[in-house]
């Protein structure tokens, strides 16, 4: 017999879970906890008869299996030697490991109901609407109606097929959302003279007690009336059950409060939002103030403005014209801008707008302060969220000010600044930027690199901290560990000085360090491993390199210019990157260690598999941008997104790529061939209509995918790829149009060697379409060109007897050269001079055309070369 169970004081989920294994796995028997939740008691008195449950087994049942929903703990009624195997299926984080007898399905959804569902929904089963309706209660009841953090599209997506299985949605009215009845208002009298509620690290808790006395109800709809009330980011609910224990039910904001963890240290548990333990034979007055004590190092500091705020922030001086103001204001994107004292304190802000209007009035010298709006509000580092908030809020009945708070330190200069998205983004994942949590980036990065470079960059991000910096890894290196796409290089953005940090490592590490102070940039070399890496310490090693970069704005004077760079925070660098995808990063220090920073929606673009333009005049500022995402689209298998490709296309309208110079385009051309299939991102490049802009009237060649995969199979040694497919792309043009590469890009002579023979072997090879040529011809017509070139052309050429002359060459014919040199061939033949060259040349011939083989006719072949004597 397989038995289903949950925990003790069993709620809707718990019950409902049962429900759904019981018509998951034929036979099994669910056997109801001794204790549940009034409403759940209610809604089984009213409908026992329809469903699968059971109040007790007989005392010999023949248990062969045990599945625990919606906990990991075993009642003890069940405990056998050896114990009975047992699956665990729950939607909270398993805190213990797994023992040899059990097996466990977790999943990240709101509630264990809904795993379930999911599985009826693939089995195709049918249910009746009681049951429909209890699974509903069961889905609704741990989401709190859809509402937690903890809600996953899936929760909503079952609900949904539940009411189309004739659910009942009123139902969440009678016995969810519905109101206290004479006992929990006892109760809730009660808690309510015993309850505090206390600011404990920038969160506001409320914790209460009561002793309560005759039936015990319910007691999970107080904590709900409590935060209804009060509006704390936690409930803690401590009430004394006469001659039992004490119950105890948290409620609570996530960011502040993982609530199931602070169930597990009273033996309960739940999730983060919602738990609830039970501790026996102990009074609720000492549970709660064990509790209290507990809380200082459970509870998370809430944010500040420090966590929220932009610290390198654009400002205009107080002593500016709104020219000047104007041109920064152009020259930063932004819609406002503070504006400071000469001691860098604020005085005021300028918008847009007001700057505009004056310009119009030809204003362009007047001096900025005099159209100055004299706020917004200042406040300073420490200030907590809510705070934030309300002094958002308070200013939100401005329309001047862009909903901007302005941060200043306690000299009241001016430190950074929180717009209204900084709030939103706070208010929705809990930190700035942070859509995946601390814990999962942290352990998707340390899963992704190797030891060795973990270690130094876990190491470098504290050495950061220690002096007052900001390590991230950031760009394309986090978004290849997303896609589990092996680790190349290692992007390093710096909030504060690179070159500065990159030295205090290679004083700590004993490396040597090249920088560039213009950029911002620095390489650290080390040849030594460093203590941090544990064993491996002083280990000698190849030189390995980490480069650092300054974070930084870029600012393009004219399109296809080079950037200027100037410092910049972390989000303003993101800012400047091509792609949405390119803009993810990973915090190193300590503190913030493995916490995901998306600002743009790069991580959901990754998801879809799309290419994104940050920036609508992205292409115009640099056209190369239209390269690569040709190149990141066909290497990631992503395509690129409508509007991105409009945006190419107006681009390419607009001739961009005659603003830039042709060794950037050279550049951008050679990654693409370096590719591993470089045939991908051609093909994107086709369907942009790119090849053409680049070369009047070019397109590529067909069949050239099969043609490189032809060439990759052939493994070709001692052959750069780049160079296979540069070579792929250019055979069969007009020489015409290869001089007019050259001319332009001015390659390296070895790629001008290339090209110029690719330019006359179509001619060449037209001349080898004849079974009959010996191979001597052929070997004298092919031995002057680049082993390369005639490599492609076998690749590339249609012709059968072309092919096979061209392979035979390449294989075999070349190689042929006489045993004799050309002393041999001056004693044999008393020759000298030019008349040696020729003679071995006509000798080569004659091995080639089988005239002679071994070195005997060789001999002999060179000694009748001999003129008669006279």
């Amino acid at each position: 017999m397989i038995v289903i169970l949950s925990h003790s004081n069993s709620d809707f989920d718990a019950v409902a879970a049962q429900l759904a294994a019981a018509r998951l796995y034929g036979g099994a028997v669910a056997l109801l906890a001794r204790q549940l939740t009034d409403s759940v008691d209610e809604y089984l008195a009213l409908h026992a008869e329809q469903l699968p449950f059971v109040s007790q087994l007989a005392d010999d049942a023949p248990i062969s299996r045990v599945i625990l929903v919606d906990t990991a703990r075993l009642p003890a009624a069940f405990a056998r030697t050896p114990p009975l195997p047992t699956t665990i299926i729950d939607h909270h984080h398993l805190e213990r490991d797994l023992a040899p007898h059990e097996d466990a399905i977790i999943e990240d959804v709101g509630a264990t109901t809904t795993m379930l569902v999911r599985r009826l929904i693939d089995a195709g089963a049918t249910l009746s609407p009681i049951e429909a309706t209890l699974l509903l209660l069961g889905i609704y009841a741990d989401t709190d109606c859809l509402t937690v953090p903890a809600t996953r599209e899936a929760d909503v997506a079952c609900a949904a097929w539940l009411l189309r299985q004739g659910a009942r949605i009123t139902a969440i009215g009678e016995y969810i959302r519905r109101p206290l009845s004479q006992g929990q208002e006892r109760a809730f009298h009660q808690l309510e003279q015993q309850l505090v509620v206390e600011e404990i690290r920038g969160w506001s808790v409320a914790l209460a007690w009561a002793e309560l006395t005759g039936p015990i109800p319910e007691v999970s709809p107080l904590a709900h009336r409590l935060r209804d009330l009060y509006a704390p980011a936690v409930v803690i609910l401590a009430c004394g059950i006469a001659g039992s224990g004490t119950q105890i039910v948290v409620r609570s904001d996530a960011r502040a409060l993982d609530a199931g963890m602070l169930a597990q240290q009273f033996g309960g548990g739940g999730h983060p939002a919602a738990a609830a333990a039970f501790v026996a034979d102990r009074a609720a007055a000492a549970v709660c103030d064990e509790i209290r004590a507990r809380l200082d190092a459970l509870i998370e500091p809430a944010l500040t403005a420090a966590d929220l705020m932009t610290r390198r922030v654009h400002s205009a001086p107080i002593d500016a014209s709104v020219a000047q103001a104007a041109e920064l204001m152009t020259r930063y994107g932004h819609g406002a801008l503070p504006v400071i004292d000469a001691a860098g304190r604020p005085r005021g802000m300028i918008v847009r707008r007001d700057l505009d209007h004056a310009r119009r009035h030809g204003l362009h010298d007047a001096p900025l302060e005099r159209y100055l709006w004299h706020g917004p509000p200042t406040i300073t580092g420490d200030a907590t969220l809510g705070e934030v908030r309300r002094a958002l809020a308070a200013e939100g009945r401005r329309i001047d000010d862009g909903g901007r708070i302005l941060v200043v330190d306690a000299d009241g200069v001016l430190c950074g600044i929180i717009t209204r998205a900084d709030v939103l983004r706070a208010l929705e994942y809990g930190r700035p930027g942070d859509t995946n949590g601390h814990a999962d980036a942290a352990e998707a990065l340390e899963a992704w690199l190797d030891p060795t470079r973990l270690a130094l960059i876990r190491e470098a991000g504290r050495i950061a901290e220690a002096h007052q910096r900001t390590l991230h890894v950031v760009g394309g290196s986090v978004r290849d560990m997303l896609l589990g796409r092996p680790c190349a290089d290692l992007d390093l953005v710096v909030e504060g000085d690179a070159i500065g940090l990159a030295h205090d490592l290679a004083d700590a590490w004993r490396g040597s360090v090249r920088s560039h102070p213009q950029f911002g940039t620095a390489t650290l070399e080390l040849t030594r491993l460093p203590a941090c890496v544990g064993a491996r310490a002083g280990e000698l090693i190849a030189p390995l390199s980490l480069d650092f970069v300054m974070a930084r704005s870029e600012f393009y004077e004219r399109p296809s210019a080079l950037p200027d760079v100037e410092a910049a925070s972390l989000r303003h660098d993101l800012h400047r990157r091509d792609f949405t995808i390119n803009t993810l990063a990973i915090c190193l220090n300590p503190t913030r260690y493995g916490r995901l920073y998306d600002f743009f929606g790069g991580r959901g673009d990754i998801q879809r598999g799309i290419i994104r333009v940050l920036h609508n005049l992205s292409f115009i500022d640099d056209p190369t941008r239209i390269l690569r995402a040709a190149r990141l689209a066909g290497r990631l298998g992503f395509v690129i997104e409508p509007r991105t490709a409009s945006l190419i296309d107006d681009a390419l309208e607009h001739e961009i790529f005659r603003r830039t110079t042709p060794q950037r385009i050279a550049r951008e051309l050679c990654l693409i061939f370096d590719e591993a299939a470089p045939e991908h991102a051609l093909k994107q490049l086709a369907a942009l209509g790119v090849p053409g802009r680049l070369l009047a009237g070019y397109r590529l060649p067909d069949g050239l995918g099969e043609r490189l995969e032809r060439a990759r199979r052939a493994a070709l040694v001692d052959t750069p790829p780049s160079q296979v497919a540069l070579a792929l792309c250019v055979y069969g043009l007009e020489s015409s149009v290869i001089a007019d590469i050259i001319s332009t890009f001015q390659p390296s002579t070895a790629i001008t060697r290339l090209l110029l023979d690719l330019a006359r072997l179509p001619a060449i090879c037209r001349s080898l379409d004849d079974a009959t040529l010996p191979p001597s011809v052929v070997v004298q017509r092919l031995d002057d060109v680049t082993p390369l070139a005639v490599r492609v052309a076998a690749l590339a050429d249609d012709a059968t007897t072309v092919r096979r002359h061209l392979g035979d060459y390449l294989e075999r014919w070349r190689h042929i050269r006489p045993d004799l040199d050309g002393r041999a061939v001056r004693e044999l033949s008393g020759a000298s001079g030019p008349a040696i060259g020729a003679i071995l040349r006509g000798l080569r011939a004659a091995l080639l055309d089988g005239v002679v083989t071994s070195e005997q006719q060789q001999v002999a072949w060179v000694e009748a070369q001999r003129p008669p004597a006279v």
